[in-house]
């Protein structure tokens, strides 16, 4: 399972999400905040919290949820997600974390 960033300038940068749990977010040592999708290159603007959201992988079936993120994580541009609750992911979803787009692929 991949989730791409789909960046300002048409490039993509790729993830490989692993199977269980993978905090999305930005690297933080202070606050021991260590993601396996580190942002912290990609959010100039700072809206990505250290920890903002995570995606659980098993059983060939991913579900997103955010963790308390300050500027929230939305679905398909539509469903802001609610805190801690766990969101199926399909093929092709798009996913905005801050203002980062991503597509999840299977």
């Amino acid at each position: 399972m991949l989730l791409i960033l789909n960046r300002a300038d048409g490039s993509q940068r790729i993830f490989e999400l692993q199977p269980g749990s993978n905090l999305i977010g930005r690297w933080d040592p202070t606050t021991s905040s260590y993601p396996e999708i580190d942002l912290e290159q990609e959010d100039i603007d700072a809206k990505v919290s250290r920890k903002h959201a995570v995606i659980e992988c098993t059983d060939g079936q991913a579900y997103v949820l955010d963790a308390g993120s300050l500027n929230g994580t939305i679905i398909n541009r539509k469903d802001q997600l609610e805190n801690g609750k766990r969101y199926p992911l399909k093929d092709g979803d798009e996913i905005l974390i801050g203002k980062l787009a991503f597509t999840f692929r299977l």
